[in-house]
């Protein structure tokens, strides 16, 4: 093989030997073919009869488009292409040339469309100066920008090793003066099929030969470098367009218009392709030309929303509808029990034109605000988050695909040839705008079975990964982690663990943009450890990017200490099995490493010195000097006033700045309505012990987050301690308050010789138990729900792969010591609020059982039946100043007239039980209390009775009788919240706002039947 110089010196002898021969026309193509992959490929010939005014000095101009605009995301001299307009001139002239020049430039100024441009290309050497002359003279008299390739210049262009087959197409160029160091390598079946194509004597219009472009266009358009290719194998597939084969047609027309969307990002010149093809499938019987037709409505969908193309919303939905009837027609025309595989491609292509957004109903995005076709494709084949419009906004026939796609999974067992993939992969993109029907899960599973059966359960967990990333683009985090929890479980052998690791990694991060960082450090650190214990050390590498995620986690829940010794073990391990670990800026985890450490170490520097001294016995002293330099850089930017500081630190984080350190230490999250307040004592085997609690219940929380566990929005104060509970009390323990939860935990301290399992059943009873006191829904209904999360994989999920103990056990003893005795000044006395993330934010739909007609009908019965019980006590009441006072008050703070009558009625209730001596009351007083006039009682009730303070206390009694009677809530706490429980009801029955037009109970008088209820029409 040649040198690139040796082929350079032939080649420009090949060049000055067509002058010779005057073969002006051949050095045109040779330049033309080189303008089009170097300059621009909006290039047409511009040569015409002298008859007709010639080519006016022009050999080739360009037309409107340009490279940078047609193939976006092209490298290489695409993304150096020109916008202007363009003019090629050629010549195979022998020196002097710069008349020449002149004299084209002149004609090409003077006439034709204005230029800005102009490459003149010659066979011979110019030299320098002369090509500066020549340029300035363009300029100066033109105003146009001068280009000058001359024949040196284009023999290097054509040693490159895109271009080196025009050198061997017109010049002769023997293959052994190829060079051997290609440009811009290209696969060997790319090179030799673009080779054959370009050396075939005439064309080939086969099926086969159709099978070889495609492959070729489509690698062009997704390959940067190749995409240089693009026009010449556009030019290809459209011979075959212009076939009178229709089959071959319809399949190129096909290839065409998704490749000139994605490779140039317009759908210039092939919406017609798009028509062709969807017109002749609405006559056809092929499924395969339905499904072709299907994937371009789709795309051309996709189109509209990036302002591409001249289809309209109202053209596309119409389309669809007429291919849905087509499909419909052909689905009635086949017999499942003889063409079960055709059938059940029917009924995928029908479910999947089902999904198609209805156009006309969607906003669509402004111009350039999503990404292009090829963008969108790159991202999913790299198994990226896409960021497109949300599922709310692409409003689907959900119960249409659902129809269709039910039919399909029962006939799956009998069509056992029909190709699941192709539906399997919509589904997973699709599936969050198909959750809420009930029959997803029974779609989901069969079609996971389904592939499993062929691919094995493996291929499951890629399935469950695909809609994890389908949930996390619509924001759906909580369906994402259920599916990744799936992923985690089936890739867990020898051949995909590094996937499972990766999948425990995205967890964790999941857990983390929840604000529950004890889960998410769990998840970090399981797969720290498991990549440190793989075998054969294959794994290690993922070392230290966990270890700096569970840092930035435990930096996140406040405790700062924690983080600085997991930041010394992260830099650790990355200078021990990271590669190349003295090029920082190639490890993004490093950056997250030094700005979280770095923090720490000022924070404490500037605002808690007396922490100095203790922080620097926590982490590697190597670690620190690395850190030193950072530190000089930070300091003069770090100039936060503790009050910013704090003020930032309580926005970001999810705990206070160094809440491990000193006697006890603090864990702090919100969810669902509640904020826990975990506190313990900072002993090694405590800490971990809390820790442990705190993440089981955070995960708890995910899993029934679902189900609508209808938390009272509270605090819950939790006190964890290690040992064996006495005289077998129970392992959680609730102390009296109406205010808050206020419970101490028992768990038993791990140590190498626990019994996993025993600890493991420990805590999920512990987790469940607590839970369940802080629930609204009866025990029973609320056990269900447990029920569900356990049958969904909760035992798994809480111990991720061990013990949380044993994967957070990095940290030793003294460590543990020299937080705990360790002073700090507190930052504040006023608690800590944790942040709550938008998908576990307390519910504000309807709570379970709520009806509103039935609320209304319970209130309507109030102003009916109350005012009776009071007829001589409530005029009483309006009449002293004092008292209709206090009751215009409890109005304003919010309190409905329904609200002040129960209250009222139940304090007349409770002093009239007091005016009769026990032994005679009536077993069936209490409720017969309304029917009982008031003026059979002989003592009046005492006005003192109904004030404001006393109102509010009976009502906190009332809530309670509220949720227990109308929609059968019940809570197990023996002293429980009242507040909590008015808030709740507030929230999710419409306590606070459902009332029926009623007479005004503070400025009118009852009817006189005694109902505040207006009198019937």
């Amino acid at each position: 093989m040649a040198t690139s110089t040796e082929t350079e010196r032939y080649i420009q002898f090949l060049l000055e030997h067509l002058a010779g021969r005057n073969e002006h026309h051949m050095f045109e193509q040779i330049v033309l073919q080189i303008a089009l992959r170097r300059l621009s490929s909006n290039i047409v010939p511009a040569t015409g009869p002298v008859s007709a005014g010639g080519d006016q000095g022009r050999d080739a101009e360009s037309y409107y488009t340009s490279l940078p605009h047609e193939l976006p995301g092209a490298g290489g001299f695409i993304g150096r292409a020109t916008t202007e307009p363009l003019v090629l001139a050629a010549s195979v002239q022998k020196p002097p040339l710069e008349g020449k020049i002149r004299e084209d430039l002149k004609s090409i100024c003077s006439r034709g469309e204005p230029v800005a441009r102009v490459a003149f290309f010659a066979v011979y050497e110019i030299p320098v100066a002369m090509r500066h002359r020549l340029q300035e003279h363009a300029r100066d008299s033109y105003n146009v920008a001068l280009d000058v390739f001359d024949g040196q210049a284009v023999a290097h262009l054509l040693t490159q090793g895109d271009l080196v087959w025009i050198a061997q197409r017109y010049l002769d160029l023997p293959s052994a003066m190829i060079p051997d160091e290609p440009a811009q390598e290209q696969p060997d079946w790319y090179r030799a099929t673009l080779t054959a194509l370009r050396e075939r004597p005439g064309k080939r219009l086969t099926p086969g030969a159709l099978s070889e472009v495609r492959d070729g266009l489509r690698h062009a358009v997704l390959d940067d470098e190749a995409r240089v290719d693009l026009p010449e194998w556009l030019g290809y597939i459209g011979d075959f367009v212009e076939d009178e084969d229709d089959d071959l047609a319809l399949r190129a027309r096909y290839e065409r218009a998704w490749a000139v969307l994605r490779g140039k990002n317009t759908l210039d010149g092939v919406e017609p392709d798009i028509r062709a093809v969807i017109d002749a499938a609405l006559s056809s019987e092929r499924v395969s030309l339905l499904d072709d037709a299907n994937q371009l409505l789709l795309t051309w969908g996709g189109s509209w929303l990036r302002h591409l193309g001249t289809v309209s919303a109202e053209e596309l939905r119409d389309l669809a509808l007429r291919l849905r009837e087509r499909t419909d027609t052909l689905i009635k025309n086949t017999d499942e029990a003889v063409y079960p595989v055709r059938k059940a491609s029917l009924l995928d292509v029908a479910a999947r034109l089902c999904l198609h957004p209805r156009w006309p109903e969607v906003t669509r995005p402004a111009s350039g605000a999503l990404l292009t076709a090829l963008e969108t494709v790159r991202l999913r084949l790299a198994g990226e988050i896409v960021p497109e419009i949300s599922v709310e906004s692409r409003p689907v026939d959900v119960t249409d695909a659902m129809d269709y796609l039910e039919r399909l999974v029962d006939l799956l067992p009998r069509a056992r040839a029909f190709p699941v993939g192709g539906v399997s992969e919509t589904f997973q993109m699709v599936a969050p705008a198909l959750t809420a029907d009930p029959r997803y899960e029974k779609v989901r599973d069969a079609l996971d079975t389904a592939q499993a059966d062929i691919a094995g359960d493996s291929s499951v967990a890629a399935r469950c990964r695909d809609r994890a990333m389908a949930f996390l683009r619509a924001g759906r985090a909580l369906d994402a982690l259920h599916e990744l929890h799936e992923v985690k479980i089936n890739w867990w052998h020898g051949d995909t663990l590094r996937g499972a690791l990766l999948t425990m990694r995205m967890i964790g991060k999941i857990y983390g943009d929840l604000n529950l960082q004890q889960a998410a450090r769990q998840y970090a650190l399981a797969a720290a450890a498991v990549a440190a214990s793989s075998p054969g050390a294959e794994h290690e590498d993922i070392l230290p990017a966990a270890l700096t995620e569970a840092m930035n986690y435990t930096y996140a829940a406040g405790h700062w200490g924690d983080a600085l010794a997991l930041g010394g073990l992260a830099f650790m391990t990355h200078h021990l099995y990271a590669e190349a670990p003295d090029d920082y800026p190639s490890h993004a985890y490093i950056q997250q490493l030094d700005f979280h450490a770095g923090m720490v170490m000022l924070s404490a520097e500037l605002f808690r010195p007396d922490l100095s001294s203790a922080l620097t016995q926590l982490t590697d002293t190597n670690y620190l000097s690395d850190l030193d330099e950072l530190l000089t850089e930070l300091r003069p930017s770090f100039t936060y006033t503790e009050q910013q500081f704090t003020r930032n630190t309580e926005e970001q984080l999810n705990g206070r700045p160094f809440s491990d350190v000193g006697p006890q230490r603090e864990l702090n999250f919100a969810a669902l309505g509640t904020t826990w307040r975990v506190r313990c004592d900072n002993t090694r085997t405590t800490a971990l012990a809390a820790e442990r609690l705190t993440a089981a219940l955070q995960i708890a929380l995910t899993e029934l987050a679902p189900h609508d566990p209808l938390f009272l929005p509270q605090d819950i104060h939790v006190r964890v301690i290690t040992g064996t509970p006495f005289a077998s009390r129970e392992r959680v323990t609730f102390k009296p308050d109406n205010r808050a939860v206020d419970c101490t935990v028992i768990l038993s301290p791990y140590s190498n010789s626990s019994d996993s399992q025993a600890l493991e059943r420990e805590l999920s009873a512990a987790v469940v138990y607590l839970l369940a006191h802080l629930s609204a829904r009866p025990t029973q209904t609320f056990m269900s729900l447990v029920e569900k999360t356990f049958a969904r994989g909760f035992r798994h999920k809480l111990l991720s792969v061990r013990l949380y103990d044993e994967v957070a056990g990095l940290l030793t003893e003294s460590h543990y010591d020299t937080l705990r005795q360790t002073a700090m000044q507190p930052w504040t006395d006023a608690a800590f609020q944790p942040p709550t993330a938008p998908a576990l934010a307390q519910p504000t739909t309807p709570g379970p059982g709520y009806d509103r007609t039935r609320a209304l009908g319970m209130i309507r019965d109030n102003y009916a039946e109350l005012p009776q019980a009071l007829s001589e006590t409530l005029p009483r009441l309006l009449a002293d100043p004092a008292a209709l006072a206090g009751l215009r008050h409890l109005r304003e703070e919010g309190w409905l007239d329904w609200h002040i009558l129960v209250a009222l009625v139940n304090i007349a209730l409770n002093l009239r039980l007091e005016q009769l001596s026990p032994g005679s009351i009536p077993p069936d007083f209490p409720a017969r209390f309304l029917e009982i006039p008031e003026s059979d009682y002989t003592a009046p009730l005492p006005l003192d009775a109904f004030t404001p303070v006393s109102l509010r206390a009976q009502m906190e009694l009332t809530v309670l009788s509220v949720g227990q009677r109308r929609w059968k809530l019940s809570t197990a706490m023996k002293t429980p919240n009242p507040v909590a429980f008015k808030q709740l009801l507030i929230a999710r029955y419409s306590y606070g706002t459902d009332d029926v037009p009623h007479r005004d109970l503070l400025n009118d008088t009852p009817h006189e039947n005694g109902s505040l209820l207006p009198p019937a029409a």
